[in-house]
């Protein structure tokens, strides 16, 4: 944490319009709203899978149509982002944000079957007013040669929120239940959403057709990129579906026990967080070299978690993984925004590419996991986290193109 604060006065007192943006999203996105997500994160799956019924196809098909409305919806939101401006489209995609929120707060196991489509098109609207607007603000508020620092600084606040949110969520939820929870959320989410008004405007403006944008995604020059989002979009997914739904049939639905195991994985990953970041902004290849050796380790900790059967070993290939995972996400973070802040003027179109193949990636990895759970235990979903972590490397090649 002491690196933390100093990073935060160093961009506090350097002065200047890209130091302030960065600062200014730093605390909206990743303190704000990364507590909101920290403790939101892994229950919000396991809240749906519980309420529909416990039956892991309909939430694998529920967040797969989230990931195809907003790879088809994308490109005509963009419209709207143009006309009210990429950093004041943060605060408008809070709105639907804290409506996903206050919609769960009354859901349960007879409204949710009603809910849940106002639920997916909350979580689409949400996602088109959100990501692409975040990943090209921060792309605008960092430089190459810093940039592997502002991943790291971003991730290890993920990481530091990652010790709080889910011991405190599953604290909650076990002696006060979900609705005290989905209020803390909407609480969070709204002055999350408020702070993003003080985000300095960036000058873009999404320029291409939908027919352009389809026919770049899927040319030879984006091959790489989208095989390797695509990959990434998998991976993400296996992570954030999967893994929770089976930490909540191995510890038969404790849920103070899921965020206590949580909290203590992630708590020894924020050191190594930063100094992986100082590492991957020196002379080299070093993002390179890192995300090859980074995604063969990360890829054996999906293996081995499909032999988990106790808690204890929850804790120890969890955290395995997650320091693995550090040597995989960040150079490949660091190498996208490198290659994003090389677009110029197309930043913003090259990053709803690069989110459009992220989520054809979750959305076909999210129903070949429904389709393995009819034949086979959730925890064999897996193999598709080996799969997607060795894919993710298809980047590299696209860097050096």
């Amino acid at each position: 944490m002491e690196r933390i604060t100093v990073v935060l006065q160093r961009l506090a007192t350097s002065g200047g319009h890209r130091k302030e943006g960065f600062l200014q999203l730093f605390i909206s996105k990743r303190l704000i709203q990364g507590l909101a997500t920290a403790m939101m994160g892994m229950f919000v799956p396991i809240f749906i899978y519980e309420t529909t019924g416990s039956q892991f196809w309909v939430v694998g098909l529920f967040y797969a149509l989230i990931s195809i409305g907003y790879a088809l919806f994308l490109v005509p939101g963009m419209t709207i982002t143009n006309k009210i401006g990429f950093s004041r489209a943060l605060a408008f995609g809070s709105i639907f944000a804290v409506a996903q929120f206050s919609i769960l707060f009354f859901a349960n196991e007879i409204t949710i079957w009603y809910f849940l489509l106002s639920l997916l098109i909350c979580n689409v609207l949400y996602r088109i007013f959100h990501w692409v607007p975040y990943h090209v603000d921060f792309t605008a508020f960092t430089k190459g040669g810093e940039r592997g620092k502002d991943v790291s600084l971003m991730f290890a606040t993920i990481a530091f929120m990652g010790m709080l949110g889910p011991i405190l969520a599953g604290y909650i939820v076990q002696n006060s239940g979900y609705q005290v929870l989905f209020a803390i959320g909407v609480l969070l989410l709204t002055i999350s959403g408020l702070s993003y008004l003080f985000v300095p405007a960036v000058d873009e403006k999404f320029t291409w057709t939908y027919k352009e944008t389809v026919q770049q995604l899927f040319s030879p020059d984006f091959r790489n990129v989208l095989v390797g989002e695509m990959a990434n979009g998998a991976e993400v997914i296996v992570s954030l579906i999967a893994w929770p739904i089976f930490l909540y049939h191995v510890l038969n639905g404790n849920m103070l026990e899921i965020g206590a195991l949580s909290t203590v994985i992630v708590a020894v990953t924020v050191v190594i967080q930063l100094f992986v970041g100082k590492h991957l902004d020196g002379k080299g290849s070093n993002k390179i070299q890192t995300l090859k050796r980074g995604s063969l380790l990360y890829a054996a900790g999906w293996i081995f978690k499909i032999f988990v059967i106790s808690a204890g070993q929850i804790f120890f290939v969890g955290l395995y993984h997650n320091i693995t995972k550090i040597f995989i996400k960040t150079p490949y973070s660091a190498i996208l925004y490198d290659m994003s802040g090389e677009q110029g003027q197309y930043v913003d179109e090259f990053t709803v590419m690069r989110e459009m193949a992220s989520h054809i990636g979750r959305a076909l990895a999210l129903l070949v996991m429904v389709g393995l759970t009819f034949v086979l235990p959730i925890e064999w979903t897996f193999l598709i986290g080996v799969v997607a972590s060795i894919s993710v490397n298809a980047i590299y090649q696209a860097h050096h193109r």
